[in-house]
């Protein structure tokens, strides 16, 4: 048991619920924005991925809500809006964390179109292999 769990709500919403409140901002970010997109999901398991393989060194994200820092240090994470909500995550928790979250999302049998459309824009086999 990782200390976080992804599910459905009746409105067909990613949704998280921590045993570890440490995780939290985790939780927030990938569902509030990464949310049930799969190509972004799969940009951030390959970044993740190239990043601990030393094919990466950093990457920047910002989405709706969160900023997130990813680097071979760890994952950064600061909320947009809440000055208060901020995490840092080592590499290796971020990457099964963010696993754990594309299992949910493979639960829709458009992922492998996705996967597919990611692997001809990206010119590569997507990194991640749990795909």
């Amino acid at each position: 048991m990782s200390g976080i769990e992804f599910h459905w709500s009746k409105e067909r919403i990613a949704e998280y619920h921590s045993t570890d409140r440490r995780l939290a901002c985790l939780g927030m970010w990938l569902t509030d924005d990464i949310q049930s997109v799969h190509e972004l999901c799969l940009d951030l398991l390959a970044d993740l991925e190239d990043i601990a393989a030393g094919r990466k060194q950093s990457e920047s994200w910002e989405g709706n809500a969160w900023a997130a820092e990813l680097s071979a240090e760890g994952v950064d994470l600061q909320n947009l809006w809440r000055d208060v909500l901020k995490a840092h995550y080592p590499l290796g928790e971020t990457r099964r964390v963010v696993a754990q979250y594309w299992r949910l999302l493979t639960e829709d049998p458009d992922r492998t179109r996705a996967v597919t459309e990611w692997e001809r824009d990206n010119g590569r086999q997507h990194p991640y292999q749990g795909l």
